[in-house]
């Protein structure tokens, strides 16, 4: 009975003495600073990132674009003057209608402007 107990000891031991440095490395490798859990953080924060980058990249793209029309073309001048400041060839009449809405119509983010030739 006392070398049972001896054995059945001896053997805790042996599992403890493995037990708790694989227990202690498992929970080093997924909570440390460099482990698991920082390594999916950053990985997350990377496609975030990168997500971002190609979206910056896409609206540099279009203003590049916006700058050689600007620099090349002169009707793309000639649309942002008629836009954002509602000037006009001579003879055209400039039709500017209300934001707020009417009889029921939500209202529009933008002015509604409509061009059409003076008669």
């Amino acid at each position: 009975m006392r070398r049972n107990l001896k054995h059945q000891l001896k053997h805790g031991l042996r599992l403890a003495l493995v037990a708790v440095p694989v227990l202690w490395l498992s929970l080093y490798a997924l909570l440390s600073p460099s482990g698991y859990l920082a390594l999916r953080r950053q990985q997350q924060l990377y496609q975030k990132e990168s997500s971002r980058v190609q979206a910056l990249e896409e609206q540099n793209r279009l203003l590049n674009q916006s700058v050689r029309a600007l620099r090349s073309d002169p009707a793309a001048i000639e649309g942002i003057a008629r836009e954002q400041l509602h000037l006009t060839k001579p003879g055209e009449i400039v039709y500017t209608y209300p934001m707020t809405p009417a009889r029921g119509e939500e209202a529009t983010a933008n002015a509604r402007v409509g061009m059409r030739p003076a008669r």
